[in-house]
């Protein structure tokens, strides 16, 4: 069916695209001109072409929206989509990545997701960066690739798997063969309220090992992706490019858009009024009758006969004289009322409480270095994990040290900052035939906040953790 817009004052069509103003392209703009730019040289194109890409996809958003409404789903994807035909083939093949500017510029880390980027395939590439580092929704995310949202959730988490080893040195957890949709998981992975169609799929991940492991490394990639720095314009560059892509826009479309119905809404509005205009007929009739029925009555009652009229006047009528009734007296001689027992109380005592004997103070043990065990000792077999030193300044390398892991076993262990939440420091290590394994994690928390972390180790849905304490 055809969605032809219609106005609340009447059912003429419009021509422009309901809803859609001038002010509302200059929003897009302005937010995402550098994303677009940064979007464009991490897809190949130099400085200059990129530049001159931005430039003309912004003056052809504006002009698609103005004479093309239809054509633009969603404005945002629609840009990227655009910037990255225009992109298409102008690729320097110059050796320098775009690491963005500032303090996050001479970071390593930004080197590292730089060179990750760069060595995924095209559409991979750009579901990242959409998704991951720029956290578009969906919709727009599809728009970019030119597809609809399911697939373009495919492509995002696929794209993640591919990453992982770029990142971490060491191979993606292999997708379990009863998982039915890695789109699924991949939105369960990211961080962030999970949507009611994936609820079922949630409550699976809790409970199987497996697809929890996918599920982990679709977070990792996904927040550290947020943390790569946006390669922007030049200031005067950006000045430019938004004055040329505004002055057309407050050319091209009104100021503010006019509330307008498409036709199916108007459809809906129509059915409710022949619906809700019978109702009110009779609800109309049935309140006349009810108040032709009450006037009757009332005058039914206010005179026993009707009285004569002449000329116009109402004739005096001499209403009966009422005798008041006489007074109701009691007798003196009333019985006395019937006496009122008084209530009974019981009384009764408890017996003293006795004091419970206090209990033996705790015994004064030498706390290890750090235990991850719910007690002070760790009974023989018990799984354990300890971490040298217990404390000291971010950024420090940590000895990890387990016993009583299954054999053969691979265990990841995490640094944690105090609210629970992944740093983003990470490590591996297999379990040796004793059971116990030793391997090094480097106490790094990006945001530099002091106090109690913890070190996490799991095997499959087994966990066990050691503190670290952070010094500023």
């Amino acid at each position: 069916m055809s969605r032809r817009p219609h106005t609340l004052a009447g059912v003429e069509e419009v021509a422009r695209r309901p809803g859609v103003s001038a002010e509302d392209v200059e929003a897009v703009l302005r937010v995402h001109v550098d994303r677009v730019h940064d979007a464009v040289r991490r897809l190949g194109a130099d400085p200059d072409t990129a530049v001159e890409v931005v430039r003309t996809s912004a003056l052809s958003l504006v002009d698609a929206v103005a004479t093309r409404p239809q054509d633009v789903p969603d404005a945002v994807g629609w840009w990227f989509a655009e910037a990255r035909r225009r992109a298409g083939g102008t690729g320097s093949g110059l050796p320098d990545l775009p690491l963005g500017g500032g303090l996050l510029s001479a970071d390593d880390d930004q080197l590292v997701l730089a060179e990750t980027i760069e060595e995924l395939p095209e559409d991979e590439r750009l579901a990242l960066l959409l998704r991951d580092a720029y956290r578009l929704p969906m919709s727009a995310v599809a728009g970019g690739l030119g597809t609809d949202e399911s697939t373009a959730a495919t492509i995002v988490a696929r794209a993640r798997l591919h990453a992982v080893p770029l990142l971490d040195d060491e191979p993606a957890p292999p997708l379990p063969a009863h998982a039915e949709s890695v789109a699924a998981l991949g939105r369960v992975g990211e961080s962030g309220q999970v949507a009611p169609r994936d609820a079922t799929v949630r409550r699976h991940v809790q409970a199987c090992a497996a697809c929890r492991a996918v599920t982990d490394s679709q977070q990792r990639v996904h927040l550290l992706l947020g943390g790569l720095a946006v390669v922007a314009l030049p200031d005067a560059v950006r000045a430019e490019v938004l004055a040329q892509a505004e002055d057309k826009a407050r050319t091209a479309l009104p100021a503010a858009a006019a509330l307008v119905l498409t036709e199916e809404e108007w459809e809906e509005q129509e059915e409710a009024r022949r619906v809700l205009s019978p109702v009110m007929a009779v609800l109309g009739v049935v309140l006349a009758v009810g108040l032709g029925t009450g006037v009757g009555v009332v005058l039914s009652r206010g005179a026993s006969a009707v009285l004569p009229v002449s000329s116009n006047v109402l004739p005096e009528v001499a209403l009966p004289e009422v005798e008041a009734p006489a007074p109701i007296t009691l007798p003196a001689d009333l019985p006395p009322p019937p006496p009122v027992p008084e209530p009974r109380t019981s009384v009764f005592t408890l017996p003293p409480r006795t004091a419970a004997p206090a209990p033996p103070p705790p015994k004064q043990t030498t706390a290890p270095t750090a235990a991850a065990s719910p007690t002070a000792t760790t009974p023989a077999g018990a799984q354990t994990l300890t971490v040298d030193p217990a404390s000291g300044p971010n950024g420090a390398t940590l000895t990890v040290t387990g016993a009583g892991w299954t054999p053969g076993a691979r265990v990841v262990i995490e640094y944690l900052d105090p609210t629970g939440r992944p740093t983003g420091s990470r490590a591996t290590a297999t379990v040796d035939a004793d059971g116990d394994f030793t391997t090094e994690l480097v106490a790094r928390n990006p945001t530099g906040v002091p106090g109690r972390h913890t070190v996490q180790a799991s095997e499959g849905s087994r966990t066990r953790s050691a503190s670290y304490d952070a010094t500023a």
